[in-house]
């Protein structure tokens, strides 16, 4: 059975939600953010989420198909943000910004604003003032873990970098870090939240709730 990838449609964006949402499952940061679980509010809120960044110019979609049932098993949204001139026009993430009208009742606000402050410190830090992509997710259903539908969307994230000579970067859990530094990534940064500044008081694995922030640089021809 052959993986395919190829363009995501508008209409294919709740396919790649659940898709998301089932691979992160049992992550340890799940019960930390959504308190009360996988609720009807959480998909509608991350599925109104990536529909404003398919009409984004800068975003690109990218699914994995198996091609003789069709299915979605693996997708992928990554930002082509070329120029770097853009930058200084966006509005920094607001440190006392409240929750959208659309947050899940019970989210986690507060962790999930720190994290995106976190990512704008991140992107000022190393990508300023060049040309990049980011891989903002890249999720694989778990029951086609092992068909190497995920390495196929990385390989066509890679291809694209290389192509227009400009660095990846993207955020892995513990768990990915061995596909990406198989592809030339490298570990730039490591953020570890303690839980408990969050309203989370059961215990869990912090090595496994850590974020790595990686980079892949143009490679030189051989």
């Amino acid at each position: 059975m052959a993986v395919i990838t190829s363009p995501l449609t508008e209409e294919e964006i709740s396919d790649f939600v659940h898709v998301e949402l089932e691979a992160f499952r049992s992550h340890p940061r799940i019960p930390m953010l959504w308190r009360r679980g996988y609720t009807d509010d959480v998909y509608e809120f991350f599925i109104a989420s990536k529909k404003d960044s398919f009409n984004d110019p800068e975003c690109r979609f990218v699914k994995a198909v198996d091609n003789e049932t069709g299915k979605i098993i693996a997708a992928s949204e990554w930002t082509f943000a070329l120029d770097p001139t853009k930058a200084a026009g966006r509005q920094p993430v607001d440190p006392n910004a409240t929750p959208p009208a659309n947050w899940p009742i019970d989210g986690n606000w507060e962790l999930r604003r720190f994290f995106n402050l976190n990512l704008e410190n991140w992107v000022n830090e190393w990508l300023a003032g060049k040309p990049y992509i980011k891989l903002e997710i890249l999720v694989t259903d778990p029951v086609s873990q092992g068909r190497g539908a995920g390495t196929a969307l990385l390989a066509w994230g890679v291809e694209q970098a290389e192509t227009l000579k400009c660095r990846i970067a993207l955020e892995s859990t513990p768990a990915g870090l061995s596909l990406y530094k198989r592809y030339g990534f490298w570990e730039a940064d490591i953020i570890k939240a303690d839980m408990k500044q969050f309203g989370w008081d059961e215990p869990y694995d912090p090595e496994a709730a850590k974020r790595v922030w990686m980079i892949r640089d143009p490679q030189p021809k051989r």
